[in-house]
């Protein structure tokens, strides 16, 4: 159990550490996550399981938040090279937590607007980070199970060519005029 657990922290870890990176990167700019994201995450996730063996438990803890920070902080800074123009994220896409954000330009207590910014910053992470999960899903989960399921099935027998019709009798399952009346 122990073992599990200690794979899928980091694998975790990495995911939450690349999307603070990409966060960080855009700073209040929309972000769209894109499969160059994708595989930024599994080679994120690949170079964990390769240097693995070299480290403890904490160690290899602290390279996967930092390597995962900067790996996402240099994927956000490149994705967002040309975009100049600072598409500030809709209040919609956050949290409602950080929707209910009242600022002031000097609020007189420092944890108050610590903890203000951290909800905008963790909003903003979160909606990266969802987007990275669903895609991974998606593309590793989805795709090839629709895949197996449109090349191996034909539910409606179209790809063989029988010798007559597709013609399938359906049996009769209760004649009543009680069955009838309780159809609708």
């Amino acid at each position: 159990m122990l073992a599990l657990v200690s794979m899928i922290i980091p694998i975790l870890l990495a995911m939450v550490s690349f999307a603070a990176g990409i966060t960080l990167a855009a700073k209040q700019r929309e972000y769209p996550v894109a499969v160059v994201d994708l595989l930024g995450v599994i080679g994120l996730w690949l170079f964990i399981f390769w240097v693995r063996p070299q480290f403890s438990h904490l160690l290899l803890l602290l390279v996967t938040l930092g390597v995962g920070i900067l790996v996402g902080y240099v994927v956000g800074v490149v994705r967002l090279a040309g975009h100049h123009e600072a598409n500030v994220l809709p209040k919609s896409e956050l949290p409602a937590h950080a929707q209910e954000q009242a600022v002031t330009a000097v609020s007189p207590n420092l944890l108050k607007r610590a903890w203000q910014r951290w909800n905008d910053f963790a909003g903003r992470m979160g909606n990266v980070q969802g987007r990275l999960l669903m895609g991974v899903f998606y593309f590793v989960f989805v795709t090839p199970l629709g895949l197996g399921v449109r090349l191996f099935s034909d539910p409606l027998t179209t790809k063989k060519q029988p010798t007559q019709s597709n013609w399938q009798p359906k049996e009769a399952s209760d004649l009543t005029l009680e069955a009838a009346r309780e159809q609708g």
